[in-house]
């Protein structure tokens, strides 16, 4: 991954061209990239198959639900305009959203990005519904351990296998060498403790300190997936029985024998060669996985919108802020060249910051393109989150939620009102689906807590706030935490004096 960065710098940046789009869909992915057509197809079924393999990495089984955006631009020259990373995994105003780049020169002219850093990016999005709330190290860790994912034969794939690069310091002003010691050995990278490793702070680490973080994550996954493994199965079942990271670790990790696992498993992985790995039984997956079910050429307003996607992307990154006026230029560009598309308008409505100016013009889309669900879900969610005169909404939230029945902002702004109207029954059904949908997204919870709150189940409620606390991202703004933190006192004075 480093390499590819390294040849992204030594190239330049160079922008994406707005032809040669196109999109292409699955039973889980919706693909767009301006890859050559033969590798956009290898692209989609290789985003399938690694998605099913990686899925028996967790004994609670099952299928995650839910569609991830993918857009990988043609090589990583055009991806280092956006991030220097050669991949990300992050969350959109859609949902889950996957970016990478192709290969400059693929296998048999396949210039579809590699097999481990699709795993590594399709992980994170299998973490964020299976592990909701999981800490960086760990999410990182197992990721990292998930991309070494390697099919032994079509009923089996194996996973923690590291490559002996991965193992030995390899500075990055220094590339293609490997530090020497006195002795003529290679050095190995330095490898932290279980604490240290938990306790660090990635958004303050050095490059340095990065990868020794990246490293230690990944091998202290490993050790204890593979040393601990019924404590490892108990804490997946807790987290799909909905019980928060924060809690369900702090159960295991009490009974943990961490000076036994660094004593005889975790510094001796280093020097035997014998890294922890695991094997994994897999069915082959269902005929219609990694085949596309649509294939189209995207239009060039469908192409600006694409980049300002990127440019969003880019924008919530650290040190990104001041690239913000660039996804406003593209929705302009995108309005411009397809004044009769409402995607454009929406986005458009999405980035202004007055309350009432926003309701107002979600309010004029809705009267402007009324076939379209998604202007029904912007209204429900600015009516849900600015409020607002209470004529009309429980009436825009059911519009949006048969619109859009699997949208989590219309399942929640839906929740609110029916709650206010009496329903409580139906408003605790649709905060349970959006959860279901998005155990990750620290909006469903504070819509929970307003729910159970209203029908006076007070610890219920504050719990519910913790929660969204708990799957925040990690270095989150402090005015986010700020917010819940009141939110949750908020929630558990005024509960309290209600009474049930």
């Amino acid at each position: 991954m480093t390499c590819l960065a390294l040849a992204c710098a030594h190239q330049g940046p160079r922008p994406p061209p707005l032809t040669g789009w196109r999109e292409l869909q699955s039973s889980h992915f919706r693909l767009r990239t301006n890859l050559p057509e033969d590798s956009s197809r290898s692209t989609l079924e290789k985003l399938e198959t690694l998605r099913w393999w990686l899925q028996a990495a967790w004994s609670t089984g099952g299928d995650s639900p839910g569609t991830t955006e993918a857009i990988v631009l043609s090589d990583p020259a055009e991806l280092a305009g956006f991030t220097p990373s050669p991949g990300i995994a992050t969350i959109s105003r859609d949902g889950p959203l996957l970016v990478t780049a192709g290969q400059p020169e693929g296998f048999l002219g396949d210039r579809s990005p590699a097999a481990n850093l699709l795993a590594h990016e399709v992980a994170h999005e299998l973490i964020r519904h299976r592990m909701p709330g999981a800490p960086r190290w760990f999410h990182e860790g197992l990721a990292g351990y998930l991309e070494t994912i390697f099919a032994i034969d079509d009923r089996q794939v194996r996973f923690g296998i590291l490559r002996a690069d991965q193992l030995y310091w390899r500075p990055t002003n220094l590339a293609g060498q490997t530090q020497i010691g006195a002795t003529g050995n290679a050095v190995p990278r330095n490898l932290l403790s279980l604490e240290e490793t938990e306790s660090r702070r990635w958004e303050s680490a050095t490059p340095g300190e990065l990868n020794e973080l990246y490293l230690s994550a990944r091998l202290w996954v490993g050790v204890l997936r593979t040393q601990e493994p019924m404590r490892m199965q108990a804490l997946e079942a807790a987290l799909a029985g909905g019980a928060s990271w924060r809690r369900a670790w702090a159960d295991l990790r009490s009974g943990l024998d961490v000076a036994r696992l660094q004593e005889k498993v975790f510094w001796s992985t280093l020097q035997s060669v014998n890294f922890p790995n695991e094997v994994r039984t897999v069915t082959p997956p269902p005929a219609h996985a990694g085949r596309p079910d649509g294939d189209r050429l995207l239009a060039r307003w469908e192409v600006h919108l694409t980049l300002a996607d990127l440019w969003e992307m880019a924008a919530r990154t650290s040190g990104g802020q001041a690239l913000a006026p660039r996804v406003r230029q593209e929705l302009d560009a995108a309005a411009a060249d397809a004044p009769d598309e409402p995607l454009s308008h929406i986005r458009l409505v999405e980035l202004e910051r007055d309350p009432d100016v926003r309701r107002e013009r979600a309010e004029a889309l809705v009267q402007r393109f009324p076939g379209s669900a998604e202007a029904r879900v912007l209204l429900a969610r600015v009516l849900r989150d600015d409020g607002g005169p209470v004529e009309g909404r429980r009436e825009a939230a059911l519009a949006a939620v048969t619109a859009a029945p699997n949208n989590v902002d219309a399942l929640t702004a839906h929740a609110i009102e029916e709650v206010r109207s009496g329903n409580a029954a139906g408003a605790l059904k649709s905060v349970a689906r959006a959860g279901q949908l998005e155990p990750w997204n620290p909006a469903v919870f504070v819509a929970q807590a307003l729910v159970l709150g209203s029908i006076g189940l007070c610890q219920d409620a504050v719990d519910a706030v913790q929660r969204a606390l708990d799957v925040l991202p990690d270095n989150p703004p402090p005015v986010d935490v700020q917010t819940l933190v009141r939110e949750r006192q908020r929630i558990g004075q005024s509960c309290a004096r209600a009474g049930p």
